[in-house]
């Protein structure tokens, strides 16, 4: 990933959760309609600071006719609880990327969910160096993909970052899944989501293909 754009995103998009109380994965929110105008509020926040050429990961080309991203209608009934199993014993997987190169994550755990009546599971991860470092904030990490990938959602499915729980509860808010900043800009280098995080779901909600 072009290392300059995406520090200063990344500073960016840290004020925002700083300023609104928000996660990186989900709105701390219970009440269905406080959580849905949040969600809204972080998207529009989020479309504004795209059209900052300085902090945009869209190219100059699609900068130049951009009003905002993509998104599902928000839905209170993608977010939801799941289940955590943590992992202590240290394991790692490689996980690849677009632009060819391979980062070693911890394998945190997994976590398994319902959602729309269906029982899924999906691993969660975390860096290395968010490991040593100690974070709590956005220091987990699940790249996935499901059956509206490579139809109404980017093929290369979508991410979620979280915070580290205080239990073995971790909240999904599929609401804020987000694309690969590599469908705005080929020269980024981004996770290819693992065979294991396949959902055989169609989660229809977060960010939509785009343009």
């Amino acid at each position: 990933m072009t290392k300059q754009p995406y520090l200063i995103f990344l500073f960016a998009v840290l004020l925002l959760f700083v300023q609104n109380g928000f996660s990186q994965g989900v709105i701390y929110s219970s009440d269905k309609n406080d959580h849905n105008e949040k969600v809204l509020e972080w998207r529009k926040q989020k479309d504004a600071t795209y059209k900052i050429k300085e902090k945009t990961m869209l190219t100059d080309e699609l900068l130049e006719d951009f009003e905002g991203l993509n998104y599902y209608d928000v839905g209170y009934s993608y977010r939801v609880e799941g289940q955590l199993t943590k992992f202590t014993d240290g394991r790692t997987f490689a996980i690849q990327t677009t632009g060819g190169q391979i980062y070693n994550y911890l394998i945190y755990g997994q976590i398994t969910f319902t959602l729309n009546g269906k029982s899924l599971t999906l691993n969660v991860y975390q860096s290395q160096r968010s490991a040593k470092s100690g974070d709590k904030k956005g220091a987990l990490f699940i790249p996935f993909t499901d059956k509206t990938s490579g139809e109404e959602t980017y093929g290369g499915g979508r991410y979620l970052v979280l915070d580290l729980p205080d239990n073995d509860t971790l909240t999904l808010d599929f609401n804020m899944a987000y694309n690969p900043y590599c469908v705005y800009n080929p020269d980024h280098s981004c996770p290819i989501p693992p065979k294991e995080n396949r959902l055989e779901a169609a989660v229809e909600a977060g960010e939509l293909m785009y343009p």
